[in-house]
């Protein structure tokens, strides 16, 4: 069994820049959660935003490896309209049973980290070993390694 897999959805590149970064940091395997029909441009914003409001679960593509063979999963999710995103809460939904242990972490334009983690929490049925809220703006400014390290140990 393989010790770490970081799996994430990225719309616009904030996640993906930190899951890439965690993995090299925990010599972790990475997934991208893929959805079967993507979210461009304003329309797909606005989408994304319906979608997390309404808590729906689109349809997303096969996982490349599979959570089980893990024994823990770090799931990384932006947050849209101050929730989880749909295609994350489509893979906790349908990965649930196989997750041993997890943590999350987020990015996010301001606000809504707690509440797309409880619902993380709830998808899992477990509870985190710890969580990580990033803004845009400290990623931007590249701020988030610091709180990246600790996230990183707590983990290792």
């Amino acid at each position: 069994m393989k010790k770490t897999l970081v799996a994430f959805h990225s719309r616009t590149g904030y996640t993906r820049r930190v899951a890439e970064s965690l993995a090299r940091r925990l010599n972790a395997d990475v997934d991208e959660i893929r959805v079967v029909r993507e979210r461009a441009g304003l329309l797909g914003y606005l989408r994304c935003a319906l979608e997390a409001r309404g808590r729906y679960v689109p349809e997303i593509l096969p996982a490349r490896r599979e959570p089980a063979r893990y024994e823990l999963v770090v799931v990384g999710t932006p947050i849209w309209a101050w929730c989880l995103s749909s295609p994350v809460r489509s893979y906790l939904r349908k990965h649930r049973r196989e997750l041993k242990r997890v943590a999350f972490f987020c990015t996010m334009g301001g606000a809504g980290a707690e509440n797309a983690f409880g619902d993380m929490t709830e998808l899992c049925g477990k509870a985190p070993v710890v969580t990580l809220a990033l803004t845009d703006r400290e990623i931007d400014g590249r701020r988030h390694q610091a709180k990246l390290e600790p996230f990183a140990k707590a983990l290792a």
